[in-house]
């Protein structure tokens, strides 16, 4: 079994799979422009006051779209912020099964603009260390709690599809994180126990996640000093760029 080195410690698996927004992908710029992106058509669809009250419920400042990187938008698995959009769409005069269908709609509207105007931003150094590790010879997947499909996409922009083996999204699971349930997947796609899987995220629900589904070892990309973060990780690192194999 290989070893993944983090900053002088080690792990034994055979599996490393990582969380995407936050983790992989400098997540400022893409929420950013998604907030955009939802609040125009939302805007479009149902008018200003449905806009301003779904980015007051999704943690988004309507005046720059500056995104609160604890609230919904940013943390929330694809089918609760969903539901967060209905709830801002349900008194502008839908009924409530109509305004979930309403907002799945627009969300996905929102997904197609946001491709037009957005182009993903890896953290430094995290290509060249992922190519590292398949090289090694780790087996590589992403679990996110945003769309594995759009996942897939964004690592495609960077040349980097290939590496990965698995691209789950919470769009293909019951229950988006801190629930197990991608991870398990995940790992039952790849064909690998989760006791020889390492999970990295770079947010409490992630290690929760990791943690549930049984993993070998979760760790902390910690960006912003949490200490719940800290607390629940086995090993924290600044960044995916400190990954090696050995």
């Amino acid at each position: 079994m290989h070893k993944l080195m983090v900053d002088g410690e080690s792990v034994p698996c055979r599996f490393v799979l990582f969380d995407l927004d936050g983790t992989i992908l400098d997540d400022m710029v893409r929420y950013r422009t998604m907030a955009r992106a939802r609040f125009e058509v939302i805007r479009d669809a149902a008018g200003v006051e449905a806009a301003e009250r779904w980015a007051e419920l999704s943690g988004v400042n309507a005046g720059d779209y500056s995104v609160d990187l604890m609230g919904p938008l940013a943390k929330a698995p694809r089918k609760e912020d969903i539901t967060v959009g209905a709830a801002a769409l349900w008194p502008r005069g839908y009924r409530w099964y109509e305004a979930m269908e309403a907002a799945r709609e627009l969300y996905e509207e929102a997904d197609r603009l946001q491709e037009t105007r957005y182009v993903p931003i890896l953290f430094e150094g995290v290509a060249e260390a992922l190519r590292a590790l398949k090289g090694a010879g780790l087996r590589l997947g992403i679990a996110t709690n945003g769309s594995g499909v759009a996942a897939r996409g964004l690592m495609a922009v960077h040349g980097l599809e290939g590496l990965f083996e698995v691209f789950v999204g919470a769009d293909m699971v019951e229950e988006g994180k801190p629930d197990p349930e991608m991870i398990l997947l995940s790992c039952e796609m790849a064909g690998i126990p989760p006791a020889e899987t390492v999970y990295v995220g770079d947010s409490p629900a992630d290690m929760m996640a990791g943690r549930s589904a049984g993993c070998g070892a979760v760790i902390a990309v910690n960006h912003l000093e949490d200490e719940e973060l800290t607390r629940l990780a086995d090993i924290v690192t600044e960044s995916v760029a400190n990954l090696r194999a050995s």
